[in-house]
């Protein structure tokens, strides 16, 4: 039985494969290759959400100055640029 890896871009590629792809779903798993594939998945857009998110923030102005002078002000920001770089990643890996 395979072991599907746990986390949310694992999910979020999984459930585009089951629902788009599932030819290409069969055939990862008839050449057990489905785990390392949502394992690489999993890496590569976990670090790539905070490298986005990171570099947004400095074009932005979103930095330590701010969260000190406004703190509820720099979360709303950050979690906006976060949604904002979570929605394109999951458009690209949707493809």
């Amino acid at each position: 039985m395979e072991h599907i890896p746990g986390g949310e871009w694992t999910g979020i590629r999984y459930n585009y494969l089951t629902a788009e792809k599932p030819e290409l779903l069969a055939a990862m798993r008839a050449n057990e290759e489905l785990e390392a594939h949502l394992q690489e998945v999993e890496d590569f857009y976990g670090e790539r959400l905070w490298d986005l998110v990171e570099r947004q923030m400095e074009r932005e102005g979103v930095d330590e100055e701010l969260k000190a002078r406004d703190p509820l002000g720099w979360i709303g920001r950050v979690d906006n640029i976060r949604a904002s770089v979570k929605e394109q990643l999951i458009q690209e890996i949707c493809q």
